[in-house]
């Protein structure tokens, strides 16, 4: 077994402290300071992790789970959780940095919160290259795979921890910070993970002891509300902006599982199926079944087409859809990076367009990177079962943004323009549709039946 232990944060001062006895946590009282609080939580890591250092694509082999890494996990959680309840940035920043830390050179930077983490076992490290039909959670492990040209790896696979990692997380917060830190790391547990791709499932927790303190016994609005001591779906007073919140949040649940990475499969699944998937009637499937897997068909979804349009190469594959741009999967996060298949099965080529980005503009500025407001993967329960969930956050689209094709002038299309004017969807869940969001969650209940917790 292997034991490391970090601190990271601020310190407590350096004076002597008494102990008083609370229920569910140890305060501190600092003779010369404020009083503190003590929050501790023994959790496993139970789906793969990818990432985690202080460098993309890495694991760290010293500090397993860096306390760098969790701190800026609970923040997300926090400002998910809370930043709704301050009236603009300013407010929210000035409430944020003092709980969690400003940047180093900024006065006043060093984080109210102490994180302490003991790692008391390692998962073993998985360096195998990622097969997008046999490996399981491929569909969240895509970026791992090596890249290869020509036949030949230009860059090896990413290595990724294997499940089973343990370790104790230590909290020390002021004593009036307790309810928020708390709730923030009760909100990373139930929808969070460690390291990267976490809004796929990986690097998903469950508690080791005390899992009634931190899990709800049942995945339902009111089991959530009673260990939160809130409702953190309640319907908001103000319209969201895009800071991602679970107030108006949307989460749907399956059917629980004594094995994490058979509910996060299924979660992982719903999405493949709603973005990629062949099952279902012609007109009600997102692509066309094909003969060979690893060749897959032409998809149902209207982005490859606006592109050959776009592009002037419609050829190969007339297209079905107008030329009037929409790119309805950009609600699932930026960028989307795509190439289409030119290599013939009888050895020819087909002309199609080369290489492609989707990004967002707000003004004259490209941005490439926006998170998805999408969480996929498995929740925990106190009785150690866990259930497949999809939790769709809160979030409003940049201000005065549309997305774009990088490099191509009129490709703009506003978010959730699912179907274009006088364009006929091929993909049934896309009909009549608002948003992207009501599309696939409308989709999940109806393809699976799954339970509405919220709204």
């Amino acid at each position: 077994m292997s034991r490391s232990t970090q601190r990271d944060g601020c310190s407590p001062p350096l004076c002597a402290p008494t102990y008083d006895a609370l229920p569910g946590a140890r305060s501190a009282r600092y003779r010369c300071g404020p009083a503190t609080r003590e929050i501790t939580a023994r959790l496993e890591i139970v789906t793969p992790i990818l990432g985690g250092s202080s460098r993309p694509r890495v694991l760290d082999d010293v500090d397993v789970v860096r306390a760098a890494t969790v701190r800026g996990h609970l923040r997300f959680w926090w400002r998910a959780l809370y930043a709704i309840q301050y009236p603009g940035a300013a407010k929210l920043y000035e409430r944020e940095s003092a709980l969690w830390g400003r940047a180093a050179t900024e006065a006043g930077g060093r984080s109210d919160v102490e994180i302490r983490i003991g790692v008391e076992r390692v998962g073993d490290i998985d360096d195998g290259d990622i097969d997008l039909q046999r490996t399981l959670g491929a569909y969240a492990l895509w970026p791992a795979r090596a890249e290869k040209r020509q036949g030949e790896i230009v860059k090896p696979p990413a290595p990724r921890r294997k499940p089973g990692t343990q370790f104790r997380l230590t909290l020390i917060a002021p004593e009036n910070y307790e309810f928020e830190v708390g709730n923030a790391l009760r909100a990373w547990i139930l929808f969070g993970g460690y390291g990267g791709r976490t809004r796929r499932g990986l690097g998903s927790l469950r508690v080791l002891d005390d899992a009634t303190t931190w899990l709800p016994s049942k995945a339902t609005r009111d089991a959530l509300t009673g260990i939160f001591a809130f409702d953190i779906f309640s319907v908001l007073t103000v319209a969201p902006d895009d800071v991602p919140g679970l107030g108006g949040a949307a989460i749907h649940v399956g059917n629980g599982d004594r094995d994490a990475q058979k509910a996060w499969a299924i979660a992982l699944g719903w999405l493949r199926e709603f973005r990629q998937g062949t099952s279902g009637q012609p007109g009600h499937r997102a692509r066309e079944p094909s003969s060979d897997p690893k060749r897959p068909s032409i998809s149902n979804w209207p982005e490859a087409d606006k592109i050959r349009h776009i592009k002037r190469k419609t050829g190969a594959h007339p297209p079905r859809h107008n030329a009037t741009a929409a790119w309805p999967r950009a609600g699932f996060g930026l960028p989307i990076i795509g190439q289409f298949q030119r290599h013939a099965r009888d050895g020819g080529q087909y002309e199609e367009p080369g290489p492609f980005e989707l990004r967002w503009r707000a003004g004259n500025t490209e941005h490439d990177r926006l998170a998805s407001p999408l969480i996929v993967k498995a929740l925990p329960l106190a009785d150690g079962t866990f259930v497949p969930c999809a939790l769709w956050l809160n979030r409003a689209h940049p201000a005065n943004s549309e997305v774009i094709v990088k490099g191509t002038n009129s490709s703009q299309a506003p978010f959730d323009r699912l179907v274009a004017a006088a364009d006929t969807p091929r993909f049934s869940a896309l009909t009549n549709k608002q948003s992207l969001r009501q599309a696939f969650l409308d989709w999940l209940q109806t393809n699976y039946k799954t339970t509405v917790v919220a709204p």
